[in-house]
């Protein structure tokens, strides 16, 4: 690829990148989403509603399996499994009103299902491949508080909703089973001309990518 194309493509992407920060008043940002994260185990009834009251949950901050403290203290088929439930609040700033606003998680054992404010966004049946959910249209702005709520089942014998099979790789002599969210969590929030995340599952992206072709090695 000659030079002069190559400088090309760069312009081509800081005038694009000037061109989104100048028509928007709230520049894209991924925020840590790791801290101040809520844990109960057991299928709490009620859990994902944003009137429930977790005041009693224990605190921590992600990565975090539930059930960590079995760590080479029992064999593999020995850990607990079973539902917990996360929780966290948070709040976004009224400038970002209007914006794109999606959560990713990196990964979670081993499947889940997802509610912000009290509302369904969706379900991860995938074991630890990362994820997201576009919840722009959930969320509150300025003071208004956030509640998302994920209901996590890193049972041995979990069965997809979908096809009611069991996950091919689930096996019991091969996998510590360490349930929870146990990746990191991250918070975006975009212009609503933005490049799409590189997660497939869910959000149906792959991202953008910038690659040579053609290239003559001996020139």
């Amino acid at each position: 690829m000659e030079a002069s194309i190559v400088r090309h493509l760069l312009l081509l992407i800081c005038s694009i990148k000037m061109n989104a920060s100048e028509n928007n008043s709230f520049p894209s940002r991924k925020y840590n989403f790791n801290n101040q994260w809520l844990l109960k185990i057991g299928d709490i009834p009620g859990a994902q509603e944003t009137s429930f009251n977790d005041a009693d949950w224990k605190k921590l901050t992600l990565p975090a399996a539930w059930n960590e403290d079995e760590a080479f203290k029992k064999d593999i088929v020995e850990l607990s499994t079973g539902i917990v439930w996360y929780r966290k609040h948070f709040k976004l700033p009224e400038a970002a009103k209007g914006q794109k606003v999606f959560v990713e998680f990196e990964g979670i054992r081993q499947a889940g299902e997802f509610y912000v404010n009290g509302k369904f966004v969706g379900i991860h049946e995938n074991g630890v491949t990362a994820f997201g959910f576009d919840i722009s249209d959930v969320v509150n702005f300025g003071n208004e508080d956030n509640i998302i709520a994920a209901r996590i089942d890193n049972s041995w014998d979990y069965r997809e909703k979908a096809t009611n099979t069991k996950f091919q790789w689930e096996d019991k002599n091969f996998n510590a089973n360490y349930g929870g969210i146990i990746r990191n969590v991250f918070l975006h929030i975009t212009p609503k001309l933005y490049q799409t995340l590189p997660l497939y599952s869910n959000l149906k992206t792959t991202g953008v990518y910038v690659y040579a072709q053609g290239i003559d090695i001996k020139s």
